[in-house]
């Protein structure tokens, strides 16, 4: 059988695959700069070029044959895939809707109408499944600039509850598609560093409350450690996980002397970092048990969600502190 396979330019790697993967690809083989995806038996490769030019400047793109586009249509924009052209009957008999990536590569999905001139063309394959919607996670609009935080963060993940302080309620995204989120997560965490004044990204609003910068190591920091704890988590028998003094890792004062590319640059790799172990995790592994301070449990699923809500939960903090400083 003769297949074509479209080969789209992006400019991240790393945040291109992360976007791929939460709308349902698969990665079977990544290279350095390379990726090969899969979804269903359809074949995507990315080539990473970094001089790509802006989104809005892209002029490459794919065409999707699927069996249901309503139901993949929703899937991506539960995901947060935008919608260019939502699905629509077409004169020559295809079902389609129209969505980008995020370097702006086109992309069209389209199902034969039954009946159509299109329908024989089509192989009959089961549609995707439902899956939750993608967090919002917006500073709320009420909350002054320098809000308090004083939340049971534990609860607040492993409850599933929402966060007054970031919006992000953690139960509502699936499991599976949590390592993708903290790589998008982080990499919009890393822009708001890289894009910040480097005085104002150093200032603390208040004696007590931490810089963007000290909140972006932190976040650093903390995906790192979740991740060899996750790792742990699968390899021993509801290990003791012990206690890791983030707060005592701040005030040394060094954090605020770092080099924000360097910071920026670690915040990336970290996240992939972790989103690895992730991939690591079969469905019977998610309530794997491990154990912190006083007894406190912790299964991988709630570690993970718990470094989801970090990186979205300082991001806000960050956000906050970079205002005061202006």
């Amino acid at each position: 059988m003769t297949t074509t396979v479209p080969v789209l330019p992006v400019s991240d790697l790393v945040r291109a695959v992360a976007w791929y993967e939460r709308v349902g690809f698969s990665v079977r083989v990544l290279f350095e700069g390379y990726a090969i995806l899969g979804l269903d038996g359809a074949e995507l490769h990315l080539n990473e070029v970094p001089t790509l030019p802006p989104a809005g400047e892209s002029v490459s793109g794919a065409y999707l044959r699927v069996a249901d586009a309503d139901a993949v249509h929703a899937h991506w924009s539960a995901m947060g895939a935008p919608t260019i052209a939502p699905p629509e009957d077409q004169p020559y008999g295809i079902r389609e809707f129209a969505t980008e990536d995020l370097d702006g590569n086109l992309w069209r999905v389209g199902a034969p109408i039954a009946g159509g001139p299109a329908d024989a063309d089509v192989p009959d394959e089961t549609p995707l499944p439902a899956h939750d919607p993608a967090p919002t996670v917006d500073v709320p609009d009420d909350e002054p600039v320098d809000a308090p935080v004083d939340e049971d963060w534990y609860a607040l993940v492993s409850e599933g509850q929402r966060c007054a302080a970031c919006g992000l309620v953690n139960g509502e995204l699936a499991a599976r598609a949590i390592g993708a989120q903290v790589r998008d997560e982080a990499h919009a965490f890393g822009e708001l560093l890289a894009t910040a004044d480097d005085d104002a990204v150093r200032v603390r609003p208040t004696p007590t409350t931490w810089s963007a910068l000290e909140y972006g190591v932190h976040v650093r920091d903390t995906l790192s450690v979740f991740a060899e704890r996750i790792i742990r988590t699968l390899a021993e028998h509801d290990p003791h996980l012990g206690w890791w003094d983030h707060e005592a890792a701040i005030e040394d004062g060094f954090a605020n002397e770092s080099d924000v590319g360097a910071v920026v640059d670690d915040l990336g790799r970290n996240a992939a970092k972790l989103s690895e172990a992730l991939r690591l995790v079969t469905d019977d592994d998610w309530d794997r048990p491990a154990t912190r301070r006083d007894g406190e449990r912790m299964t991988i699923e709630i570690q993970a969600r718990f470094a989801l809500h970090e990186v979205v939960h300082h991001t806000a903090d960050a956000q906050r502190s970079l205002a005061s400083a202006s």
